[in-house]
């Protein structure tokens, strides 16, 4: 899997965008799916659910599949959820935000996947998408750039997003949205100074709409659960050293963002064992859908196993300009 990173990207680090070592520090969200990395290839995270004992020489692991219901402000109710109802859990890119670049792809290896009853999305509109239990669902960046007004256009394609300082524990307390797009309210950031050790110039601020290495189109690629600032061309800026300022930037993160969530512009990969995806981490975003709740052990009907790589990048984005 490694060697797949650099076929696409000639700059790749030979190290997992995530770092060296899987990340396992309780403070951290990223740790909450419990995962390892495999040791002759350091690069692979090892993902899924339920307990295994000795793979590929490891400790025991017990993999968690995170639900909605642990990270959204409003879950789904427990009537919705015994009718197999379910949301994405959060729309991002394979991004750590810090230090490294994010990947040009990300793969995606399923070594078991069980079979299981369909699970539902429910749109804000009312539509129903049926979708595989613990599917991963993806959305375009083009096409969400493509749904916005002229106006809406000019902003983003002038505006640079600044994400918080060590995001994935700062926003470990937050809550999200329905949809999944971005935190529904502030308040529950951690504060910058309980952080670990962090410094700005590690800190990454990447152009709203990025411009697409294989193709020139513009993407909207924004990570509307760790934006913390905007910056605009116009030198309007809106900082989050209050609440009011923040929570006025996610929603227009959500304003943006929320108009590529509907049925026709999902696409919902139900897994088979087998399966490789290799999709463009720079230009899709992509959630963990799914409620695989069963008790974890031997006779689990829910375990599943997956590898997962998406190598840093020597590589920054790219601002779209649309005299590019």
């Amino acid at each position: 899997m490694p060697q797949i990173g650099r076929f696409f990207d000639e700059t790749a680090w030979d190290i997992h965008s995530g770092g060296e070592k899987m990340v396992t520090d309780a403070k951290n969200i990223l740790s909450q799916n419990r995962g390892a990395r495999v040791p002759r290839a350091p690069q692979v995270s090892i993902i899924g659910k339920g307990k295994w004992t000795g793979y590929e020489e490891l400790p025991d692991l017990d993999l968690k599949h995170v639900s909605h219901t642990e990270f959204h402000e409003s879950p789904c109710t427990k009537e919705e959820l015994q009718t197999g109802f379910t949301r994405p859990y959060r729309w991002h890119m394979d991004a750590p935000l810090y230090e490294r670049l994010p990947g040009y792809v990300t793969s995606l290896h399923s070594l078991k996947n069980p079979d299981l009853p369909d699970q539902k999305l429910r749109f804000p509109s009312g539509e129903i998408l049926p979708i595989a239990a613990g599917a991963t669902a993806f959305y375009s960046g083009a096409r969400a750039f493509d749904l916005l007004s002229d106006e809406e256009k000019e902003f983003a394609l002038n505006t640079t997003v600044q994400y918080a300082p060590r995001a994935y524990e700062w926003m470990l307390d937050c809550k999200a949205t329905d949809d999944g797009l971005t935190i529904a309210r502030s308040g529950q950031e951690k504060r910058l100074g309980d952080l670990l050790e962090w410094s700005w110039d590690k800190v990454h601020a990447f152009p709203m709409v990025w411009r697409n290495h294989g193709n020139g189109k513009p993407h909207l690629q924004v990570l509307g659960c760790c934006v913390y600032a905007f910056s605009h061309d116009r030198h309007c800026y809106w900082r989050s050293d209050g609440h009011r300022r923040l929570d006025e930037v996610r929603e227009i993160c959500h304003k943006l963002t929320s108009k590529v969530y509907t049925p026709e512009n999902i696409y919902a990969h139900r897994w088979q064992e087998g399966d490789l995806v290799i999709f463009h981490n720079r230009g899709v975003l992509h959630s963990i859908t799914g409620e695989l709740t069963h008790p974890s052990g031997e006779s689990d009907p829910e375990m599943r196993l997956f590898w997962q790589c998406t190598m840093a990048s020597g590589t920054p984005p790219t601002a779209y300009r649309a005299a590019a």
